[in-house]
């Protein structure tokens, strides 16, 4: 059985419309890529074809572990993870994999005014290891949540330098 967990986060300072007409934008998306923690980041896909924007990549996590080991293990923590975006509805649907015995799926919304924009995260994690699946999701909800904080931070920071452009 999958564990089901929720992200929100309230971005002040940047309305529904701005955040539509940034998104837009692959560059914006490239940009928050490049700074999320992690090594050897490929990007695969990155185009918009009508109202939907497609982003698949791969990186290796920066995860906690010793350096010997992250040398010894080489790409095993390598995250492949697939965004597709409808640009109008402001919905997507995220999906992680890898080289981990994990799944991952998020439903992600945006709402908001001309103040705030809202996001919202709806996680299902299934980790395939029979006996310790659970505790080893309740441990990738950990992650996803530290995770998706810094790729919020991230996102509001790369708004508000393209709104401070214009």
């Amino acid at each position: 059985m999958a564990h089901r967990f929720t992200v929100n986060a309230t971005l002040h300072g940047i309305s529904l419309h701005d955040f539509k007409r940034l998104a837009a934008k692959t560059d914006l998306h490239e940009a928050v890529c490049k700074r999320i923690p992690g090594e050897k980041l490929e990007i695969f896909e990155s185009k918009i074809e009508g109202e939907i924007y497609t982003l698949r990549r791969a990186y290796n996590l920066d995860v906690n572990i010793p350096e010997i080991a992250k040398k010894l293990l080489k790409d095993a923590f390598r995250l492949k993870r697939t965004d597709i975006t409808n640009l109008q509805q402001m919905t997507s649907q995220v999906e992680l994999g890898g080289n981990l015995p994990l799944s991952a799926n998020c439903a992600r919304t945006v709402t908001g005014n001309a103040d705030q924009i809202e996001i919202h995260l709806e996680w299902e994690v299934n980790v395939k290891v029979p006996l310790i699946g659970g505790m080893l999701e309740r441990h990738a909800e950990g992650e996803i949540r530290k995770f998706s904080d810094i790729e919020l931070e991230i996102v509001e920071d790369e708004l508000k330098k393209n709104l401070s452009i214009q």
